[in-house]
């Protein structure tokens, strides 16, 4: 998979409008902080590619780092003590050339018969570095809905309810026959 200046904008656009998925982001990189990751080489060159994503048991976050600066294994072996999954991909940015001639540029025709231009673009290669983190050191944010897929959304307040009324079956047991 190529990654293109449109993904990385996307991503940004995403985190920001979100308050729930900045604070997520933040407990990350708390955590990651706390772990002294930044200390091993080139950990702290890293831009976020994606995420964070929110599974069942784990927050997934992408980062991308220069293909000459990739980040010290080492540090992977830090995360790994701490039941995150890391995992290392080469992969291909693709950036537009900043346009200063008409070199800089390509024709392209529509089908219409009109003509576009568009910037030329440059390929480097990069390291992605994907860490799954679990939950537990990042759930201290407070959220009253949290997106637990792309369309699918938790209403903490629904979440909240229904742990209080399977309490309240609970306790209307008989004590000792387990009847209500």
């Amino acid at each position: 998979m190529t990654i293109s200046a449109k993904v990385l904008n996307d991503s940004i656009k995403e985190i920001s409008d979100s308050n729930s998925l900045l604070d997520m982001l933040l407990e990350f990189e708390k955590t990651l902080d706390s772990l002294d990751l930044y200390a091993f080489k080139n950990w702290m060159k890293g831009e976020i590619l994606e995420g964070p994503k929110l599974k069942r048991h784990f927050v997934n976050v992408k980062l991308m780092y220069p293909y000459k600066d990739m980040p010290d294994p080492d540090g992977a072996k830090r995360l790994i003590a701490r039941d995150c999954l890391v995992e290392f991909k080469k992969d291909t940015l693709l950036k537009p050339v900043q346009v200063q001639s008409f070199a800089d540029v390509t024709l392209e025709k529509r089908p219409d018969g009109t003509t576009r231009y568009k910037p030329k673009t440059l390929s480097e290669p990069v390291w992605v570095v994907s860490i799954d983190m679990p939950r537990r050191y990042v759930d201290e944010f407070v959220s009253d809905v949290v997106e637990v897929d792309d369309s699918k959304f938790v209403d903490m307040e629904d979440a909240d309810l229904n742990s209080q009324n399977q309490a309240a079956s609970i306790n209307k047991q008989v004590p000792g026959t387990g009847i209500l």
